[in-house]
């Protein structure tokens, strides 16, 4: 794990994506929003469970794709488990976590929910 002075910071770099790529990325967005079924939340953000058709997980990995260019303060990973569940899991740098949250329209402190 890397040192708080060898973090980046938690701002987005808003020059990483284009305007068509932005806009994308808000449609992603909430896309993404509406499908949440069940929220985990870790000490350092969050793992999301999506629903677990083609459609969704691509959605995830586009939104992902975009995501990871202009948020260098989070780290992404998406599961597909044996139990046929698609989670994308959003961590990052210390304070990190409640931008995610915010960004997700998660209540802080919420430690689990099913949708």
């Amino acid at each position: 794990m890397s040192s708080k002075e060898n973090d980046p910071p938690i701002a987005c770099q808003l020059g990483a994506l284009d305007s068509a790529q932005r806009q994308r990325q808000k449609e992603l967005l909430a896309l993404v929003r509406g499908k949440i079924r069940r929220v985990v939340e870790f000490d350092d953000g969050f793992a999301l469970e999506v629903p677990s058709d083609s459609a969704s997980f691509m959605e995830v990995a586009e939104w992902v794709d975009l995501e990871r260019r202009c948020c260098a303060f989070a780290e992404f990973a998406i599961e597909s488990r044996r139990d046929g569940g698609i989670w994308v899991r959003l961590t990052g740098v210390s304070g990190a976590k409640e931008v995610l949250a915010a960004e997700m329209g998660l209540p802080p402190g919420e430690p689990s929910r099913t949708g």
